[in-house]
């Protein structure tokens, strides 16, 4: 297949070349594994690869919502799988923002007749402090470090869809915390080179992990669609394949797959004893602790050791 090809899948909208980047375990060197025995007879322990999600196979990674309900409970019960609904994700981001803006209703106003469960984006352009020393400017929150834990389909950082109802939600009225950031990066920037530098510079600073393959991917492909979507919206235009392939690169190192509970890979452990799923026990292989890119300093790192400097 030509690498430029693109997949005909509604899930899987990119060539060859970028959708076998988001496959990659940049801590292995190989692909992200399956970590599920959803898929059976795929094996749990085994990469996924492109012929497994592509062609007659396009469908066989679904979003959660699109999963029927006994596979939902299913990874529910066997896997602690649980999907928080937009509006509790959209109130937890206004927290950390109020703290960090100092006022509350930055980015959207909680609709106090849907019983708060509903919200109405503000429509006036987001003002920052233009004095560098008050680490206050637009580019310094564009620049904030944030992390969703256990990422799922990664809806903290980006809400394309709300992951419980299934219901798609407008560009300029989503939540995540990548989201709030590409909508200051709208605000504030009036070129291409400025837009594609500061769209760059979020996506380095926006970070997750997730166990279970399927969702790591989903949550890889929610992160490179809404890059597509709001350089559709900004620059009239979609993405080349050059700037798809910048991105994803940078998503496929800042979202990672970890056990959380041994901050390697999952079937391996960081700190030599059995670990694995929460509620089954499995054999340990390898040990291969977590690998991270700091973009700053632009090396590698294990994600254990920014836990250490933190006395974790």
């Amino acid at each position: 297949m030509n690498k430029s090809q693109t997949y005909k899948s509604s899930t899987f909208p990119f060539s060859e070349e970028i959708l076998s980047i988001l496959l990659l375990d940049r801590t292995t060197g190989k692909n992200i594994l399956w970590a599920t025995n959803d898929y059976f007879p795929i094996d749990s322990k085994s990469q996924i690869y492109l012929y497994q999600i592509t062609g007659s196979h396009s469908d066989r990674i679904k979003p959660r919502i699109q999963k029927h309900k006994e596979e939902q409970q299913s990874r529910t019960r066997n896997k602690a799988e649980v999907f928080t609904p937009s509006w509790i994700c959209n109130a937890q981001n206004n927290l950390v923002d109020d703290a960090w803006f100092e006022k509350q209703n930055v980015f959207n106003i909680t609709d106090e007749d849907s019983d708060s469960k509903k919200w109405i984006a503000t429509k006036d352009k987001i003002l920052f402090s233009t004095d560098i020393e008050s680490h206050k400017t637009w580019q310094d929150y564009v620049k904030l470090s944030r992390l969703e834990i256990t990422c799922g389909e990664a809806p903290y950082l980006v809400s394309r869809y709300d992951t419980v109802s299934g219901k798609n939600i407008k560009l300029f009225d989503r939540i995540g915390l990548l989201d709030r950031k590409m909508r200051v990066i709208c605000e504030n920037v009036s070129d291409k080179s400025d837009f594609m530098l500061w769209t760059q510079i979020a996506y380095q600073n926006t970070y997750g992990f997730e166990l279970q393959g399927d969702n790591l991917l989903l949550a890889r492909v929610n992160l490179l669609i809404s890059f597509n979507e709001y350089t559709k919206h900004f620059l009239k235009r979609d993405p080349t394949e050059e700037e798809q392939k910048r991105i994803a690169e940078i998503i496929s190192w800042n979202l990672w797959q970890m056990d959380g509970l041994t901050f390697s890979t999952p079937f391996s452990s960081g700190d030599d004893s059995e670990q694995g799923f929460l509620f089954e026990e499995m054999n340990v292989t390898e040990n291969f602790p977590c690998k991270i890119m700091d973009w700053k300093e632009n090396k590698i790192i294990l994600y254990k050791s920014l836990l250490r400097k933190r006395g974790i």
